[in-house]
């Protein structure tokens, strides 16, 4: 018993971790395409959906990584984690896969 709780504990840090890089990319992705860095292509519509659904999708991460543990949050988790992309995604997908593990075991 002992071991899911430890488990489930690790399954929140990787989506707490995922879901604020998720936000903070997306955020400074934003404001590079507004300030038309050199780096950075122009602001498109579907750049702009992208960015605005890794933002989401990092929200409502942040707010579901208390209920990790639960099977709807869990499979919420591993979708936000799939639409996510990049390195935020894929600790939230770790997450989120973890936490499912975790409950069907």
């Amino acid at each position: 018993m002992k071991d899911k709780r430890s488990l489930i504990k690790a399954a929140k840090v990787f989506v707490i971790v995922g879901a604020l890089l998720m936000m903070i990319l997306s955020l400074m992705s934003l404001v590079g395409r507004v300030m038309n860095l050199p780096f950075y292509p122009a602001l498109q519509p579907v750049s702009l959906l992208y960015l605005l659904v890794s933002l989401f999708g990092g929200a409502v991460a942040l707010a579901l990584s208390s209920k990790t543990g639960s099977l709807p949050s869990a499979l919420i988790l591993i979708s936000i984690g799939i639409a996510g992309n990049g390195l935020g995604g894929f600790l939230v997908l770790i997450g989120g896969v973890t936490g499912l593990i975790t409950r069907l075991t």
